[in-house]
């Protein structure tokens, strides 16, 4: 293989993230011919097709998007290391807008923004709490904790931690009606799901190849995992809890995972955030530190 550019995998990553040749070499400051053939001259040292052009529009190839996320994560590193020497030398300063999802606050937010505040004690930080789907322009967010795969091209996420929902009951309870075996034996118990109606639900569970729906009817529900986990805890019955809220409470034993053998598929947090070109320093900032810091938030989060 020939030598790889690294310039020109950097210059790469912007064109797929700018969905364009003129609107990156506009950016870049150069010009729209330089860009095309640095690309045209890394897809040939790398001897495979990347990009499929038209005059609408640009569509990475199988092999290119594998690439992309590869270059991405190269790029942002290198972005990173520089944005550290940069901190030495600049002081940081300025107010940071953030939104995640409820329940989150105790657990993730309140400590990601206190750590990070000491490191930066000069910025500011608003956050909203909302349980709809966040516009990050339209509501002036610079980036959001959301659950979920990404489905926004003009967004990029990433990826901070996997976890799953847990079936939980207390110990109180467990030990007057006994232990389950199977997720049919939920049928026999009265549950409680998250949700504001009344309306049926469904927990789809797996063991290995086995995989088994359960239609729930809940005896309790609440649009809020804090009032189920209470609920829970108080003996009212069997709850599906994210992992992320109630592992410390599995580890002392205060909450029992019932049918542990059986799992609800992993979930994925990430940062989201605008396109990063031109993205803000301190906004950068705060998402590399969510990268550093949230594993020793919920080192109890059973996955």
């Amino acid at each position: 293989m020939a030598t790889i550019d690294r310039n020109a995998m950097a210059l790469f990553v912007k064109v797929v993230e700018n969905h364009s040749f003129s609107r990156t070499a506009q950016r870049e400051n150069v010009p729209v011919s330089t860009v095309s053939r640095k690309i045209s001259e890394l897809e040939k040292a790398l001897g495979v097709r990347l990009l499929e052009r038209s005059t609408r529009q640009l569509r990475l190839t199988e092999m290119g998007q594998a690439y992309y996320e590869r270059c991405r994560r190269g790029v942002e590193e290198f972005e990173a290391a520089n944005l550290l020497i940069n901190d030495r030398q600049n002081e940081v300063s300025g107010t940071l807008r953030l939104s995640a999802p409820p329940n989150l606050s105790e657990v993730l937010v309140v400590p990601l923004v206190s750590g990070f505040q000491a490191l930066y004690p000069n910025v500011s930080v608003q956050v909203l709490i909302a349980d709809r789907y966040v516009h990050l322009i339209e509501d002036g967010i610079d980036l959001a904790l959301r659950v979920g795969e990404l489905d926004d091209s003009s967004l990029v996420a990433r990826r901070l931690l996997r976890y799953r929902h847990v079936l939980v009951a207390s110990p109180d309870y467990l030990k007057r009606v006994g232990h389950l075996q199977h997720p049919k034996d939920l049928y026999d118990h009265p549950l409680i799901a998250f949700g504001f109606s009344f309306g049926e639900t469904a927990w789809t569970l797996t063991n290995g190849k086995k995989k088994e729906k359960v239609l729930v009817k809940p005896k309790f529900s609440i649009n809020d995992f804090n009032g189920i986990q209470q609920a829970v805890l108080d003996g009212l019955g069997i709850a599906e809890i994210p992992s992320i809220l109630c592992g410390k409470q599995l580890t002392s034993r205060q909450l029992v995972e019932v049918i542990p053998d059986w799992h609800f598929e992993s979930v994925t947090l990430s940062a989201v955030y605008s396109a990063r070109v031109n993205l803000a320093r301190i906004v950068c900032l705060f998402k590399d530190f969510c990268v550093e810091h949230i594993d020793e938030l919920v080192s109890h989060t059973r996955c």
